[in-house]
């Protein structure tokens, strides 16, 4: 079932949500850096919002505001885009640890990577410059919305497109050299399973998830690094709101 706009558990926050990320995008139009941020710290917020959600029995409760602090103060110290793109791609990859957590919930083999994956990501990020560490943190989101996505996928029916994904990401990940070259790889390679995840959600949403996913070709067509990360977190944030506002009522 696709839920109206507005109605639902959360459906007042969730449409409040989708307007400020709308007036952000229209405010900023002259300003791709504004709009890259917008969309970026939107998705944060509502995957940070689906993880405390979705935290039905306060397992992750402390550990989940904790993060939404330090995101939000983060945010508010931020001065450049550089700045930006840290604090939005460190609190996505925590807020996908969490989620990651929540799905792989009995699942010992997939809590062994999302571990593994932690403590990859610290090592990684210690020495790197700006651009590398958001780079990374993506890099790492990236497992944590494939485990994701398998979670919801129980009797296979779409494994191979989530394996097809991997892959590119794999491949992908060994061609490109530069920080911005692996964080552009990492923000698109996660709008792709987001796509997967997004339908995995609710089947229903198919039709919803390939118009975004039209968008998400149609602008990627300027070759500047800025014009591909507004697209690739605008369209996450599209998707990942999608996904929410059905998750939020179903599980």
């Amino acid at each position: 079932m696709v839920y109206p706009p507005g109605q639902g558990k959360s459906g007042e926050y969730l449409m409040q949500l989708w307007r400020q990320y709308l007036e952000d995008y229209a405010a900023s139009e002259e300003n791709v850096e504004r709009q890259i941020i917008g969309a970026a710290y939107r998705s944060a917020e509502i995957l940070g919002f689906l993880a405390a959600r979705l935290d039905r029995d306060g397992r992750q409760r402390d550990e989940i505001a904790q993060r939404t602090g330090i995101f939000k103060e983060a945010a508010g110290r931020a001065e450049n885009l550089e700045d930006c793109l840290i604090t939005a791609t460190f609190s996505l990859y925590n807020f996908f640890n969490s989620l990651g957590h929540q799905f792989a919930s009995g699942n010992p083999e997939a809590e062994k990577l999302i571990g593994d994956i932690d403590q990859q990501v610290r090592t990684r990020t210690g020495d790197a410059g700006q651009v590398e560490r958001a780079a990374a943190a993506l890099e790492a989101a990236f497992p944590l919305l494939s485990i994701m996505a398998l979670a919801l996928d129980p009797v296979g029916e779409m494994t191979d497109s989530v394996r097809q994904v991997e892959r590119r990401f794999a491949e992908s990940s060994a061609r490109v050299a530069s920080p911005s070259e692996r964080l552009v790889n990492a923000l698109y390679r996660i709008v792709e399973m987001m796509q997967l995840f997004a339908v995995l959600s609710d089947a229903d949403l198919r039709g919803q998830v390939e118009q975004i996913a039209s968008r998400f070709e149609e602008d990627d067509q300027a070759p500047e690094l800025k014009y591909k990360l507004r697209n690739g977190f605008c369209r996450l944030f599209e998707l990942s709101h999608l996904a929410t506002t059905q998750l939020d009522e179903v599980l």
